[in-house]
């Protein structure tokens, strides 16, 4: 077979790997390794999945021990627009994560919310 691999192939290996909770906390131990404590439990999915509408949706997102929202999209294709997606989506799941735990944004306490990463895994060529 030749030829380079669709893209949403890719895509899909991508989603459907890290929803799995084993593979969810290598992930995050490879971005963090100076955590040793956190565990499969730790870990939190709160990806955008529309699944019957066209509206927002992501690649990746989870909530580490209610302290960090790692964001991951897969790029086989650069755009330079990924980055104004991801903070839509930051948008959308702080919106989600917010309302799933009854915060009134706005009274005068000061809301807690966890501190965002954002990355970029590009598979494409250079």
């Amino acid at each position: 077979m030749q030829g380079n691999v669709k893209g949403t192939v890719k895509d899909s290996i991508f989603c459907n790997l890290f929803r799995i909770k084993k593979y969810l906390l290598q992930l995050y131990q490879a971005l963090h390794p100076e955590d040793l404590s956190m565990t499969e439990d730790g870990l939190k999915n709160v990806t955008i999945n529309h699944v019957f509408t066209n509206g927002l949706y992501n690649d990746l997102c989870f909530i580490a021990g209610g302290r960090l929202i790692l964001m991951l999209e897969a790029q086989s294709t650069w755009s330079v627009n990924v980055i104004i997606r991801m903070f839509i989506y930051l948008a959308q799941t702080y919106h989600e994560y917010f309302k799933g735990n009854g915060t009134d944004l706005y009274r005068s306490k000061k809301a807690v919310m966890p501190e965002p990463e954002l990355y970029v895994v590009y598979t494409g060529n250079m």
